[in-house]
């Protein structure tokens, strides 16, 4: 059993699976119950473990929720499981009838034989409940009071979103705030989400997991419903929706990643690529993958046509790249210690540097005629601005190392770890800069919840 199993269930579980076999056995000695039926509960529990064993040998996957969604679907192996339970439950029945002596037994027999055969037709309709009541994800919302501490006027309409989760929890939570501080905290139910990817067109949130997860939450942050939810066959490792393609890359197994490319909700095609798929770029020609090829142990972009068919497999020295943008007809990638831009009319890889060996630039914004670049450094970090042929025009440096970033328009959205003296309270320090100028136009602190702040995402206000 996983994490949508509550904890008292998984003890129940084990501790009568133990008793069933040591009964059993027992029973087989003694002859209380009659030997075939004490046999046939000896070898139901081994039986019952290596079929549930099916769900825990897959990898991050909630085995009881998988087990509940397979019995919704027909599978054989989770109705032959579920056999298995009642044939265990009615065994203890019947050793219950033979200890409590004859008379006492069939009195109790006959009360009790109609409730199993109840319990067993009504199996199904139980598990369908169970599956589908209450499909909301969202289980409560609570509203801060706005806070009066701040440096300007309203610098931006934009909605920061605060992602709290635990990979093995049952809840996670979504704090909303604006440039004033946090407005509200919705509790969702949902396990292991890890990740907040935009809805583009729509405003809305779109929430995953690359650990545990097996569905991808489609939520409305203004009404707080549950447009979609959607399940995947196994954790994803990128997810983007633009309003016309949704991409999303299946961690299917260590060496392979399925990129599946749906258009206007429905999948127009799937490619296998090695594993680690972490950005996927559309430019309205080609869709640009950029995977982390752990065999190989270097960096590889693919380049798809919108048939599926490929057009060029690029090696690349690098492992990692956080962002990926079109720039000036030439894509840019964030890597680790340059930036990595590639021609698509040549395929000339070329690199970018400050000439810090520790630089590990971070996110991408291409504003006008310019593309902005935030960065990490030893002791620091910042964001620059480079023209069309990859010089520098601006720098804007802060004194410490932030935790992450978002370019968000015309402002830089900084979170810091919280100061010495406020880690109990806090999970961490937003600061929102002006892009231009570095000015500080507001800050708040974030709240710690229940779970770790995983991620934040920074979205235009809903309409």
């Amino acid at each position: 059993m996983g994490p949508s199993a509550p904890l008292w269930m998984s003890m129940l579980y084990y501790l009568m699976c133990t008793a069933t076999l040591l009964a059993g056995v027992m029973m087989l000695v003694k002859g209380t119950v009659r030997r075939l039926y004490s046999l046939a509960a000896v070898l139901a529990v081994p039986l019952f473990f290596l079929n549930n064993f099916h769900t825990i040998a897959r990898v991050g996957v909630d085995p009881f929720d998988y087990w509940q969604q397979s019995l919704a679907k027909g599978q054989w192996w989770a109705w032959l499981s579920l056999a298995l339970f009642l044939y265990i439950v009615w065994y203890w029945g019947l050793l219950v009838k033979r200890i409590g002596g004859k008379k006492e037994g069939q009195a109790w027999w006959k009360r009790q034989r109609w409730i199993w055969v109840v319990l067993a037709a009504a199996a199904p309709v139980i598990v369908y409940w169970v599956q589908n009541v209450d499909d909301s994800i969202v289980s409560s919302v609570r509203t801060y009071e706005p806070s009066k501490d701040n440096l300007a006027e309203d610098p931006s309409s934009a909605h920061i979103f605060f992602l709290y989760s635990h990979p093995l929890e049952r809840e996670a939570y979504i704090a909303e705030a604006d440039w004033r501080g946090m407005r509200q905290l919705a509790e969702l139910k949902a396990v292991g989400i890890s990740h907040i990817s935009p809805a583009v067109q729509t405003g809305e949130l779109l929430l995953w997991s690359d650990y545990v997860g097996r569905h991808v939450y489609q939520l409305n942050p203004d009404t707080w419903t549950a447009v979609r939810k959607e399940e995947v066959s196994a954790p994803l490792s990128f997810l983007s929706s633009d309003g016309k393609w949704e991409i999303q890359s299946i961690n299917q197994d260590v060496k392979t990643n399925v990129v599946r490319f749906k258009k206007e909700g429905k999948e127009a095609f799937s490619k296998r690529f090695p594993p680690y798929v972490l950005q996927v770029l559309h430019d309205g020609r080609y869709f640009y993958v950029f995977v982390d090829d752990v065999e190989e142990e270097h960096g590889a972009l693919y380049v798809v046509d919108q048939n599926g068919s490929l057009v060029k497999e690029l090696p690349l020295p690098t492992k990692t790249a956080r962002s990926m943008v079109m720039f000036q007809h030439r894509l840019v990638l964030t890597t680790e210690p340059s930036l990595t831009i590639v021609d698509p009319r040549t395929w000339q890889v070329m690199d970018w540097d400050m000439g810090q060996e520790e630089t590990r630039f971070d996110q991408l914004q291409v504003k006008g005629d310019a593309l902005w670049v935030s960065y990490v450094q030893r002791e620091k970090s910042g964001w620059i601005a480079l023209n069309d042929q990859f010089k520098l025009i601006e720098k804007h440096e802060l004194p410490s190392v932030y935790w992450e970033a978002r370019f968000h328009g015309d402002y830089v959205y900084i979170l810091f770890e919280p100061q010495e003296g406020n880690k109990a309270d806090n999970a961490g320090e937003m600061n929102i800069f002006q892009l231009r100028t570095a000015q500080l136009a507001a800050k708040f602190t974030v709240p710690k919840q229940k779970h770790n702040l995983q991620t934040f995402y920074v979205m235009d206000e809903i309409q």
